[in-house]
Order: C-alpha cells, then sequence, then structure tokens
C-alpha cells in the first residue's frame, strides 16, 4: 500500500472522518466529565434518570459516575452544573431551569446527543423540583465508554486531524448538492492563494475544483488538473480522485507539479531524440524488454520497406524479422525452420552487445545490423547500408590485386619498408631470392648477409630506411656466395616509404672437374 497511491489516501481520511463522527457523537456537546479514572460516560438512558432540588440543593441519590456533573458529591454546585451540561443538548434548557425556579413553570424540550433522541422535562411537586431526563427510543442498544476509552479515542482524533493538516494533498467533503461541509488546512491555503478576499474563508468555502473535474480518464487513470494563480503565470497540478462518502463525496486533489516537470522534460527529450534521429542515415529500432517495437526512426523504414503505420503499431521482434524476410531486406535462410528456432540466439546476442552481422541481399546490397543492450532490459538494433563500402573495398582489394600481379611480373626483387623498418610489400622474385620470412628491415638484412659476402651497404640500407641517412637514390653491388653479382637498388618513396630492389647481373661461374682445365675464352 503506497501513501501516495489516492485509493490509500481516500482510505486513510475516511477512516480519519469516520474517528472524527463519532468523538463528535459522544464529546462534542460540552458533557462534563468526572476527574476519576472510574468515571462512565453514557451514550443514552434506557431508564429515566431523574435529579431533585430542594433550594437549590441536590437531595436525590447521585451516581458517582454522573455524566452531566463534574463532581457529583458537590450537591450546592450541582444545579449550575447541571444546567451547563444539558444546556448543550438543547439551547434552551438554561432558560426554562432559570424560569422553573423561580415561577415553578414547567417545561419538556427535546435535546439531542448524537443521533440519539432524549426529553428533558421539570416541574415542581412537594416543594421540590424535579429533572428528568429520558429517552424516546427506550428499546434502542446502549453502550458505556469509560474515559480511558474516550481520551484514546480523542486522541486518535487529534493525530488524524494533524496527519489530515501536515501534508500537502488537499482533502474535502461535499454533500450531494456539490457544498463543501469540509475541508482540511492545504485545501484552506490553497484557497487563500486563489482568491484574496476575506469572505472566501466564510462558510460556506467557494469551490476549488470544478464539479466532474475529478472524472476518470478513458485509461483509468485519475483526472489531472491545473489551477493559474492570480497575477502571475504559475500553474499548479493536481490529480483528483472522489470516492462516496456516506450522502456526499470525499475528494482529495495530490500535487502533481513534479510529475508533469519530469513528463514534460521525458517528452522534450524524447522529441529531441526523435529529432536527432529522424536526420540519421541509420535505421534504428529499439524493443522494450516485452520485445515490442517503441521507437524507430525515417531511415528504418526506408531501410526495411516496411510502412510506418505497421511500424506503429508496436510489432514484436519475431514478427519484424518475418517481415523483413517477405520483404527480402535479410539473407535468406537456407533452412527456415532453424532460422526461426535461431531468433532466440540473436537476441540473446543482442542483449550481450555481442550481435554484429553483415547481410547480403539479393539485390545486392548490404547491410551491417548491429545488436545492442539497451536500458530497462530493451534490445537496440542499428541497419546501415554499407554497400558502397563494400563495393569500394572489393574495388580497392581488386586494385591491390592488380599492383601486385604487376610488380610479380617483374623479374627484379622488390620490397617495400615503412620508415618504421615494417616490410610493407614484396613480390614473387625476392620471396625467392629470400624465402625466409621477414617482417622488418632488421630481419631482411640478417638473411641478406647470410647469402652475400660481408659488405658495410646492409648498414647503409637499415640507415635509408630509419631516416638517418640523405633521402638520395643511390646503388650498389655486391656478391652472392654462390659466385653471382647482386646489384642492390634504394630509392625514396612518399610517406618515407623506402623501395630495395635487388638484381641479379652475372651467373655463376662454372666448377672445373678433377684433372680438367675449365677452357678460358681468349681476348681478341
Amino acid at each position: 500500500m503506497s501513501l501516495t497511491d489516492p485509493a490509500t489516501i481516500l482510505f486513510l481520511v475516511g477512516v480519519s472522518l469516520a474517528a472524527a463522527a463519532f468523538a463528535v457523537a459522544i464529546g462534542s456537546y460540552s458533557l462534563r466529565r468526572a476527574r476519576g479514572p472510574s468515571h462512565v460516560l453514557l451514550r443514552g438512558f434506557d431508564i429515566p434518570r431523574s435529579y431533585v432540588f430542594r433550594d437549590g440543593y441536590l437531595v436525590s441519590d447521585h451516581d458517582e459516575r454522573d455524566a452531566f456533573l463534574t463532581d457529583p458529591s458537590d450537591r450546592i454546585a450541582a444545579w449550575g452544573e447541571l444546567k451547563e451540561s444539558l444546556t448543550a443538548l438543547h439551547p434552551e434548557v438554561a432558560t426554562r431551569m432559570e424560569a422553573l425556579r423561580q415561577s415553578g413553570a414547567a417545561f419538556v424540550v427535546i435535546g439531542r446527543i448524537g443521533s440519539d433522541e432524549l426529553s428533558i422535562s421539570g416541574r415542581i411537586a412537594g416543594g421540590r423540583c424535579y429533572l428528568t431526563l429520558a429517552t424516546l427510543d427506550a428499546g434502542k442498544d446502549r453502550r458505556a465508554i469509560d474515559a480511558a476509552g474516550l481520551d484514546a479515542l480523542e486522541s486518535e482524533l487529534d493525530l488524524l486531524r494533524h496527519a489530515m493538516n501536515a501534508g500537502d494533498t488537499v482533502f474535502w467533503v461535499e454533500d450531494e448538492t456539490g457544498a463543501i461541509t469540509w475541508a482540511n488546512q492545504a485545501y484552506f491555503s490553497l484557497l487563500s492563494k486563489l482568491e484574496q478576499e476575506a469572505e472566501a474563508m466564510v462558510w460556506p468555502i467557494h469551490r476549488i475544483f470544478e464539479p466532474g473535474a475529478d472524472a476518470p480518464t478513458e485509461e483509468g487513470r485519475t483526472r489531472r488538473m491545473s489551477l493559474t494563480l492570480p497575477g502571475s503565470d504559475t500553474e499548479l497540478w493536481f490529480e483528483l480522485a472522489c470516492s462516496d462518502y456516506r450522502q456526499g463525496r470525499l475528494c482529495a486533489a495530490t500535487p502533481a507539479d513534479r510529475l508533469v516537470a519530469a513528463e514534460t522534460s521525458l517528452r522534450d527529450f524524447v522529441q529531441t531524440l526523435t529529432r536527432t534521429f529522424a536526420h540519421l542515415p541509420i535505421g534504428l529500432a529499439i524493443f522494450d524488454k516485452t520485445r515490442r517495437l517503441v521507437l524507430f526512426n525515417p531511415a528504418l523504414v526506408s531501410l526495411s520497406t516496411l510502412s510506418s503505420g505497421w511500424l506503429s503499431s508496436r510489432p514484436d521482434l519475431f514478427a519484424f524479422l518475418d517481415q523483413l524476410r517477405e520483404k527480402q531486406r535479410m539473407p535468406e535462410p537456407k533452412n527456415y525452420q532453424a532460422w526461426r528456432a535461431g531468433l532466440a540466439e540473436l537476441e540473446k546476442a543482442a542483449q550481450d552487445g555481442t550481435y554484429q552481422e553483415m547481410w547480403t541481399l539479393p539485390n545486392g546490397q548490404t547491410f551491417r545490423v548491429i545488436g545492442r543492450p539497451h536500458a530497462d532490459g530493451a534490445v537496440a538494433f542499428l541497419f546501415e547500408d554499407i554497400s558502397q563500402e563494400v563495393t569500394l573495398t572489393r574495388q580497392f582489394r581488386g586494385d591491390l590485386d592488380l599492383y601486385q600481379a604487376v610488380i610479380d611480373a617483374d623479374a627484379a626483387a622488390l620490397a617495400v619498408f615503412s620508415r618504421s623498418g615494417k616490410l610493407m610489400l614484396s613480390n614473387a622474385a625476392y620471396k625467392a631470392l629470400w624465402p625466409e620470412r621477414q617482417g622488418s628491415i632488421a630481419e631482411a638484412s640478417a638473411s641478406w648477409q647470410k647469402t652475400c659476402d660481408p659488405t658495410p651497404i646492409w648498414g647503409d640500407i637499415r640507415d635509408f630506411v630509419g631516416g638517418y641517412a640523405d633521402r638520395v637514390a643511390w646503388s650498389d653491388t655486391v656478391l652472392r656466395r654462390d659466385g653471382r653479382g647482386l646489384k642492390a637498388e634504394i630509392a625514396p618513396l612518399k610517406g618515407a616509404a623506402t623501395l630495395v630492389r635487388f638484381t641479379i647481373e652475372t651467373a655463376p661461374l662454372p666448377v672445373a672437374s678433377q684433372g680438367e682445365t675449365p677452357e678460358v675464352e681468349a681476348a681478341g
């Protein structure tokens, strides 16, 4: 049970008003109560009670717990105490009692305690004055409440009154005609802000909310309305709720300024996001924790070719994917049943933030689809058309393959190193000349040294690649250990890269057999 719930508030108010009515029926008539703890307050009388006086002195027997006498043992003051107590039951009792004592005029009046009616009569007989009280409904059930119980009820009533006045919720009770019969302190405070005239605080007080303003909305929620303070643009928002109470209605108006401000801020934020998403080329689809589509942007309509009306009907995730398949906006699965069963895995991957796939559509388009977790268990899917990017990538890869084929057709061994010394490119002739795995200029120069006679140019090449030497093309020749000459050409490239080109200049010398002298061509 929430204390901010209108039904709960109305229930508590009903309890407090019921307690108030009960206490008023018992003690609001200025009934005199004895100071002793054993005193009993009678709600009514099944047997007539008589008080006999002679010369203003109480001569009849009395009850120590009498309801109308503060101190029944004080027989001299009993007449005044009784007159004061009975006047609360009927305003003419004091006058009639004085007339009885002075002129002997008998009387009978009908008094009331709560809903109980009783007769109060006075007469003179035998020089004595008799005052008698009797109920008009002698068969009605009566109960007695001791002083401690009454104190507890009054204490609880004070607590409930304090609770009703301590909060900022406005409460009031209206009768069947719509007139206000009771209101709490918050009602008077709000009325004083709205109406500056002093007459507004005089009963019957004015209505703040128009009749029917509390009618529930179509969604069954409480009615919300605003009030504007005089002389300012300040709006006060309230949520109204009413329930039947006796012959009228009990109503509550709960301040809703913060709630309205929060909803307005949220609505503005959503509108801002919507305007932002409207200009995004990436299709956005957000499904809530029940996997219903709650948000999408125009790009999704364009990419999915699904109508905005159908998307606005909040389809679930599975229906959305089925429609994409029917519209051929996703790859056609080889096994539809297996694909349908695998949707649960897709949803799980999206929840984990690990779902990312490339969808190649039958028309040649390519979508990048990403699933990401969203707040409160929701899932967001992003659809991006990367057809142009894929086309450019394929074209770029085709160009690279063409360039690689061109340099592979060159008989010279070619290698390109970046400024950091990384081997970026080499052709088939280079790999055939040095088949060892090479990733950097250091590894490459080590491989070169193994197959060639000692020479200082390997260090010069490393310095050139690292930018420690002048970036001017140069060349030199080294001798391989198989007897062939190897021409090395070093040239700078764009981006601080370096081209190293090796060309074999001479064939290896023939090796003579044992006992034979190799023929040497004579110089002409």
